[in-house]
Order: structure tokens, then sequence, then C-alpha cells
């Protein structure tokens, strides 16, 4: 059996209520607010921790990787990783509150006051929510039953005409000596895992640790249809100014491909024929140019 809450005849409310057998403990409160018992707001605490882990997980974790030197851009948590965390997240703060019956009924006090009708007037809190629940299921009901107009089909050039200004460059790494080209080409590499692997994957097959949680999943540059395709000099702009220097006829590209600005341009000759390299692939050769 537990005991009845007592009541004070002079405010009509119920002032508290204790487990059997705890004296030791202080009375779990069953009306009023946290604050007004003098105890933690643990509801408000757990709503703010949990929007503290989905914070760094969003915008705090993508800094760590430039922070350490393993990338020079923030490499974004994939959407399926920061939904795991936050399940995580949200069972763990679960478990915490559960473990102990007064901080239990104190992360439920405010759940509880808020969808409890008073014998008064509805606070303001209330009205908000009872007013917004059957907006938001109109909302929802409206999306799904509503005729849809879609947009006519847009083309987009899968592979536009580079800038003039990149049509005369060449490799300059290509026509060095063997053993000064396999140099260059092992640099490229080492840079290629260091900034591009993430998204494009150890063998540049568009298979990175990070390709599952892009918009716009990498190419796989093994394809014969990829980078075989094209000369070396289109590689090096695509690398150079990345998807935000496609011309409009490109468009809609919605690639995190990053401009490269960081890179110097040897250190971009030298990715692209490390990437050529990894992917088993030749460029192609322009026309006119000698076998």
């Amino acid at each position: 059996m537990t005991a009845s809450p007592a009541r004070d005849p002079s405010s009509n409310r119920e002032l508290s209520f204790q487990q059997p057998g705890t004296g030791s403990d202080p009375p779990v409160p069953l009306s009023g607010r946290a604050e007004e018992t003098g105890e933690p707001r643990v509801f408000l605490w757990t709503v703010l921790t949990l929007l503290a882990v989905y914070a760094s997980l969003r915008f705090v974790v993508p800094w760590i990787s430039l922070w350490l030197g393993t990338s020079q851009i923030p490499v974004p948590v994939p959407r399926f990783a920061i939904g795991l965390y936050m399940l995580c997240a949200v069972i763990g703060a679960l478990v915490y509150v559960n473990s102990d019956a007064r901080r239990w009924r104190l992360f439920l006090g405010p759940v509880v006051r808020l969808f409890a009708l008073p014998r008064e007037r509805i606070r303001w809190p209330q009205a908000v929510v009872f007013g917004a629940i059957p907006l938001v299921i109109g909302a929802l009901a409206w999306n799904r039953v509503m005729p849809s107009s879609q947009p006519p089909a847009q083309l987009r050039m899968q592979h536009p005409t580079m800038p003039q200004k990149y049509v005369s460059l060449e490799n300059p790494f290509r026509k060095l000596p063997e053993a000064e080209r396999q140099k260059a080409e092992a640099e490229g590499v080492i840079l290629y895992q260091k900034n591009c692997r993430p998204c494009h994957g150890t063998s540049a097959d568009g298979n990175g640790p990070l390709a599952r949680g892009l918009r716009l999943r990498p190419v796989n540059f093994t394809d014969p249809g990829t980078i075989a395709t094209v000369v070396e000099p289109y590689v090096f702009w695509r690398v150079k100014e990345g998807g935000i220097g496609l011309p409009a006829i490109g468009t809609p590209w919605e690639s995190a491909m990053p401009a490269w600005s960081d890179l110097t341009d040897d250190e971009i000759w030298k990715v692209v024929m490390a990437t050529y390299a990894l992917a088993g692939k030749e460029p192609r050769k322009p026309e006119g140019a000698s076998p």
C-alpha cells in the first residue's frame, strides 16, 4: 500500500508523497513547479542536454578533422550516424531519469502539467500546444492529399565545357623522368588520402566513409565512363573550383565538392595524377596530341 497525499485545508493543494520505508528521503512533490520546491528542473536540463548533443554532432564534430589536420575542410557527420547517436542519447537520458523514482516524477511533471486540464482557465502554454496540434495535423493531411505540380525536368550537362583558361593547361609532372614522376605521383597519393579519401574512397571508387551521408554520392572513378573520358585539365578545373564553379548549364549540381583553394596548383596536379593511378585509368589525350 502507498500513503495518500496530504492536503493543506487553507490552500486546497496536495502537499507531498513519500514512499513507505524511505523516511530519510525528502518527499516527492505531487503538485507545484520544480523551482517552487527547490528541486532541479530535470525535464529542462534533459531537453537542453539532448539539444547540446545534437548541436555538437551537427556543428562541432565536423570541425574536429580540420583541427586535427586530417582534412582541409570540415567533414560533416552522416545523417544516419547523427540519428544513431541521438537515439543512443535519448535512451541514455530516459534510463538516467528513470533510475530514480523522485527524478522520474520531476521529469514527467512538466508534461503532466501541460496536458492536465485546469479547473479554471487554460494557461497560455496549453493554449499554444492545443492550438498547434490540429494545425500540424491539418498541414500534414493537406500536403498528403493536395495535388502536386512538378516543374518540367531540367536538363543538366554532365560534363560542361571547361573555361577557356584551363583548356591549354598541361600537367607539368607528366613529362618528368620516370623516377621524378613516380615521386610526384606518390606525393599526390598522400594528398589524395588526406583530402579526398573521406568521400571518394581509398581506391577512388566513390565508397569513402562519408559517401553514404552525402546527398549526391561521389562518382566511381574506376568506371570507364568517368575520368577516363576527360582530359587532365578538366579534372584540374573540377578540383580547383569545386561544385560551385560549374556554369549554369551544369546545374543543379547539389554537390558537396568544395573548391580546393588551399591547395597549390602543383599539389592539385599531383592529386589529379594520383587519382588516375588509384583508379587504374589513363586520361584522355587532347585532340591532335601525339600518342
